[in-house]
């Protein structure tokens, strides 16, 4: 048997794990008021408006490869939050999850619960990368026509990528601003395509830059191509709409087939109290309990995998 937090320390730790995520809902919200300020405003003006210790753990976990890597996918995925704020929501859910899931079940499995939230974070991140670059990906016809109308009308490839930027919506439009201002820095056309291409990598934009930097090179019939281009991307475009449409009964499968275990585990604990608490005091609970998660998350890995669409 497990002995029980006191209901005072509960309180406090709930509380606590309230407040931040108050705040980090807070600074999101901020990021997103702020969006266009922050983009016309210096990296240097930006970092003098932050200060204290999350300006100190910023500048912390920038000097990681991970911290590196994180912070340059929450860009890609369109988030509005400074790198600190979400380590440190990351690591309020985590201690959440080692508090309150270890006081129904045995303390190791807290831990698995908070490396769970750890995961499910990444996994949301990844979520919003995946959704953004199917935005982009859908407007990349609109895009392909931009470019050719501007290019048939005599503009230079710079001109008609600025032309593109103020005419489309986001993802497409705050995009092809960086790629825009990576330009008036004096980058050349074909590598700030590439570095477009890498932050939302996608076959559709590999073929669409590709025949960009081909026509640049050889001045080729460069508006036909991306006539041609556009035509063909619209195709691919409705072919991932009939797949995705015929593939959303698993998806939500999936989705219930974890939702109706988890929901089951907690009606058990909820019909009969400290049943799971019982059930992992004792070697043999604890084996049945960590073989049926596997093969949950296998099972959903299975299903995610197989409903992927790559077209």
């Amino acid at each position: 048997m497990n002995p029980q937090l006191p209901l005072p320390a509960i309180l406090a730790v709930l509380a606590s794990v309230l407040a931040v995520a108050t705040w980090g809902i807070g600074d999101m919200m901020t990021g997103w008021n702020q969006r266009r300020q922050l983009v016309a405003r210096s990296e240097l003006v930006a970092d003098r408006q932050m200060s204290g210790l999350m300006y100190r753990l910023d500048k912390a976990l920038a000097r990681t490869s991970l911290g590196k890597t994180l912070a340059r996918r929450l860009a890609a995925s369109g988030m509005r939050i400074r790198l600190s704020t979400f380590v440190v929501l990351m690591a309020a859910g985590g201690l959440a999850a080692i508090v309150f899931i270890g006081q129904w079940i045995a303390p190791a499995f807290g831990l698995a619960a908070a490396v769970g939230v750890g995961c499910a974070f990444l996994a949301y991140v990844r979520h919003r990368e995946e959704r953004r670059n199917e935005e982009f990906t859908a407007q990349l016809p609109e895009l392909a026509r931009v470019l050719s109308n501007a290019t048939h009308a005599g503009l230079a490839m710079r001109t008609a990528i600025e032309i593109a930027a103020d005419e489309l919506a986001d993802p497409a439009g705050e995009e092809l601003k960086r790629t825009c201002d990576a330009l008036r820095m004096g980058q050349s056309v074909e590598d700030a395509l590439r570095d477009l291409g890498e932050r939302l990598p996608s076959r559709e934009l590999g073929v669409l830059i590709s025949t960009l930097v081909v026509a640049a090179r050889t001045g080729g019939s460069l508006v036909t191509a991306l006539r041609t281009i556009a035509t063909t991307l619209e195709e691919r475009k409705e072919i991932r709409r009939e797949v995705k449409t015929i593939m959303g009964e698993a998806v939500v499968t999936n989705w219930a087939i974890g939702i109706l275990g988890v929901g089951g585990v907690v009606m058990i604990n909820v019909l009969q109290p400290d049943a799971l608490r019982t059930m992992t005091g004792h070697l043999l609970g604890q084996v049945i309990l960590v073989v049926a998660g596997a093969m949950f998350i296998a099972g959903l890995v299975i299903i995610a995998r197989l409903t992927r669409i790559k077209v």
